[in-house]
């Protein structure tokens, strides 16, 4: 862990799971289907959790450098900090977990022509999971 984007996605992930005590689960998204990552700019966190819980993270300050999608419903995806800017579905995504730690999706990018779009399989990897059996917050 000497890349410091990795020491900082880390420790936001810290910081999620003591002040968010309702999250599910927290996946680390944009991986290279191949294994070939190379180190992004801009990590992206898949968090499932509740929607009072997103309706939390919408208050509070934005941490720079991270993006924070959230899951709510199963299949809504929302920005934990930008309401209005993204709003998109797991079933969009393709979105389908192989393995306990591991999932893929597609995603939509231009092309270097500017003129189509392309999509793009990657790979999300879990980082968090609440143990089977344990129960939220909200739960208790």
């Amino acid at each position: 862990m000497n890349n410091p984007a990795c020491a900082e996605t880390a420790a936001l992930v810290a910081g999620l799971l003591v002040g968010f005590l309702d999250i599910r689960a927290i996946w680390s998204m944009d991986h290279e289907p191949e294994g070939t990552d190379a180190p992004r700019l801009r990590p992206t966190l898949l968090v499932f959790a509740d929607t009072a819980t997103l309706r939390r993270l919408h208050s509070t300050p934005h941490m720079p450098g991270v993006e924070v999608l959230v899951v709510t419903d199963g299949d809504a995806v929302e920005s934990a900090w930008q309401r209005a800017q993204m709003h998109a579905s797991l079933a969009r995504w393709a979105w389908r977990q192989t393995s306990a730690n591991e999932a893929f999706y597609d995603e939509a990018r231009w092309a270097e022509d500017g003129k189509t779009v392309v999509r793009l399989r990657r790979k999300a990897q879990l980082v968090w999971q609440r143990p089977a059996g344990e129960k939220s917050c909200a739960q208790s």
